[in-house]
Parts: structure tokens; sequence; C-alpha cells
């Protein structure tokens, strides 16, 4: 372009800014930014500065920032509940050296909630929870929570979960989504070996009923429920579906002795309330579960009810002790398939699992499997293989009146869970 025409075209952009009257002065010298007013994209808390941008509380950064932007919080102890109403990311920023804190005064029903469809994001933040439910959405939404600390804190007596989506898609017309990813779960319970200690059953990770689920590489402890629990919607409906997959969970203590995992109905007993029509698909694979203090409570350590899936490559070393007892939902195994409250046969592959050390036994199919399952490539403890139905001295492989024995031969002859192999 020459050096005339480069002018002229000056000249024409100046002169369009000044004739346009719905620009300010000089407005055309700056770029436009997209912003409601009084919003800002990114959102500092600090309770000891203020001034723009800068917000003295979590839940002011919150009301502050705009849809799809960050509350950037400095290390600290917040005494506040929260309520996220919008997408945006809430994470905690410096050297990491100190924590942020977010600890509810009292005992609020809930210490995070999430009330939006828009994405939200948590992370590296520390939640205390003194009440019965730590992070919570209901409804459509979609949170992902990484590198977060959820501790329960003298929680009151009764049924809690440190973080929990449930969703109701004939309700809402939806889908809900829940990531849980490098986290640190506490139910902070006494450490009790048998009988029934004074605490909450708290449940660790939680979806429930028309949701997405990625749960990867979490340590859960000290729970007074089910570390894990991914379950159907209360109708018994509906698609649930999740990955749960590379997490470490111990001393789970179930009240109702259904699992450390598990996988099916949030009803605990009989009668359940009607047929079982749901549908969905749950994995579990490369999880490490044990029960380092022998509690009777750990009936099992992945109890999986319902739904189709894989149960593979999973590290399961004496989580159930000579004195677990059965429930209304399970009776005592390492792994238990199957359902003895009347719900139709699960399709599931158990396979590449180390099933080592387990009282009464290692793997155990429920009555209604009455189609043979593929479990082969189990290392049960032992060269020989399962005892049980099996002839080798390993953790029993027990098949309970009505069921079909699955295929369990190969057997894998040494641990297998860790290697990779592809088959045995």
């Amino acid at each position: 372009m020459t050096r005339n025409r480069r002018f002229a075209l000056f000249v024409a952009l100046a002169t369009l800014a000044c004739t346009d009257t719905t620009l300010a002065p000089d407005a055309w010298l700056v770029p436009s930014l997209a912003m409601d007013v009084g919003k800002h994209h990114t959102v500092v808390v600090n309770p000891n500065a203020s001034g723009n941008g800068i917000a003295a509380t979590i839940q002011e950064g919150i009301d502050m920032v705009e849809a799809g932007g960050k509350v950037q919080i400095k290390a600290g102890t917040y005494v506040e509940a929260l309520l996220i109403n919008k997408g945006l990311t809430l994470e905690a920023i410096g050297d990491g050296s100190e924590p942020v804190i977010i600890a509810p005064p009292g005992a609020p029903t809930t210490a995070v909630e999430v009330a939006t469809s828009e994405a939200v994001f948590i992370r590296d933040v520390t939640v205390r929870v003194s009440g019965p439910n730590g992070v919570l959405g209901n409804g459509v939404v979609d949170v992902t929570a990484e590198r977060v600390t959820l501790l329960a804190v003298n929680p009151p007596l009764g049924v809690g979960q440190l973080i929990a989506v449930a969703n109701n898609a004939s309700l809402t017309g939806g889908r809900a989504r829940l990531v849980v990813r490098e986290s640190f779960l506490d139910g902070a319970v006494p450490l009790a070996n048998s009988g029934t200690p004074p605490f909450p059953q708290m449940f660790g990770i939680r979806p429930s009923g028309d949701v997405d689920a990625l749960i990867e590489r979490n340590v859960v402890r000290h729970m007074g429920g089910a570390c894990i629990h991914v379950v159907m919607r209360a109708d018994l409906g509906g698609e649930t579906n999740a990955d749960v997959i590379g997490n470490d969970l111990d001393e789970c203590y179930p009240l109702g002795r259904a699992g450390a995992l598990l996988i099916g109905t949030a009803a605990g007993g009989l009668p359940l309330p009607g047929p079982a029509t749901a549908t969905g698909v749950v994995n579990i694979m490369g999880n490490t579960i044990r029960n380092s203090r022998g509690s009777c409570l750990t009936t099992s350590a992945i109890n999986y009810e319902f739904f189709s899936g894989r149960i593979e490559r999973n590290r399961i070393p004496s989580a159930v002790a000579a004195c677990a007892f059965p429930s209304a939902r399970v009776l005592p195994a390492g792994i238990w398939v199957g359902s003895i409250r009347g719900l139709p046969a699960t399709t599931v592959v158990v396979r590449f699992n180390d099933i080592v050390g387990n009282a009464q036994a290692g793997l155990r199919i429920g009555p209604n499997q009455t189609t043979a399952l593929e479990a082969r490539c189990n290392w049960y403890g032992a060269a020989s293989g399962p005892s049980g139905v099996g002839t080798g001295t390993g953790d029993a492989l027990v098949v309970q009146p009505g069921a079909a024995t699955p295929v369990f031969a190969p057997f894998a002859t040494a641990p297998i869970a860790g290697t990779g192999a592809t088959g045995c």
C-alpha cells in the first residue's frame, strides 16, 4: 500500500469514528470490551485489600465476576458458605505454601452450592464441611473439582456427602456432569475396628441419577457411608454413566455395610420402590481398596449391584475381614456382583484384578446372575487359583445358589493388575 493510500484510509476511519454518535469521544482509540456493568472477567479475593476487581469475601467475588470468569482467592480462612449461580472458575492463587480454606460458620445444609447449568470449576481449595453437604449440585449442573480437599469436621449425625451431583432428567430435561480429580476427601470418623461407633453416614463422592461422571485419582478416607457411591435415580430409572479410575480408598466404614465402592441404588434395604429400569455404563478400573484396620463394617470392597461395564485392574488387598457380616443388599466379598434384592442381572466384565487376602470370598456372584460372566485373568493370591468353586488355595470364588458360574479360567498366576497384560 502506498503512503497516500495509507493516509487516506486513516482519515476515513477517523472520520467514521468522529461522526458515529453512538461512540463516546476518543472511543475509537481504545478496544471495546463486552462486559456487564460492574462485572469483571477476573476477580481477586483479598480480605486485606479493596478496589476495582478486588473482593473481600469469596461470595462477593462470585457476585462481581462475569459468567465464565475467574475468582482467584488469596490464602486464608474464609468463614462463609457459598452459592455459585453462574459458570466460573474458583481457584486458589499464590505459591501454594498457605491454603485457601472455606469454613462455613455453624452447620449449614450445604457448604458450596452449585446452582447453574454453566460449567463450574473448583480448584486447589479446602472445604471444611460441618453440615450434611460439602459441594452439592442439584439438577442440570456441570461441576469439576480438581485438587480439592474436603474435610468433614464434626458434622451432625445422619446421612451426608462431601461432593455430590443429583439429577432427574424427567424433571429437568437434561443431563448433569461431575468430574472429581486428584482430590482428598476425609469423613473424619473415629478409627474403629468393629461395632457401630457414633459417626455420621458420610458418603465421599456421589453422582446420582441422570449424570455423566468421571472420578479419577482421588484419595478417600474415613467414610461412614461408601467412599464412592454411583447411584441410580430414586425411582430406579434414568441413565447413569461413570468412570471410576485410579482412586485410593481406605477405611471406608459403611454403616449399612453396603460396600466401600458401591454401584447401584440409594435404597438400603427392602422393599425396593419398584422395578429397576435404569440404564448406564459404570467402569471401575485401576483402583486400590483397602481396609487397613480390619473393620467388620466393610462387607465388600466393590459392590456392583446394577448397570453394565467393566471391573478391571483393581487391587483389593484384605478389604474384607473374617468378622464381616451380611447386609440386606450384599454378602461378604472383595468383589460382589449381582443382587439379593430382586434387581435385574448386571452385565459386567471382571478381569485383571488382584483380589488377595479377603475372608469369606474374593469374588462372589449373586443369585440373579443366571448368565455366566466373563471373569478370567484375575489373581486370587495363589498360583493355583481361587478356592471355592475353584480348586486352588487363593481367595474364594463363591457362586450363590441359582447363579451361573463365571468363566474364570485361565486365572492369573501372579499379580496382574499393574502389569498392563492383556491375557494370562
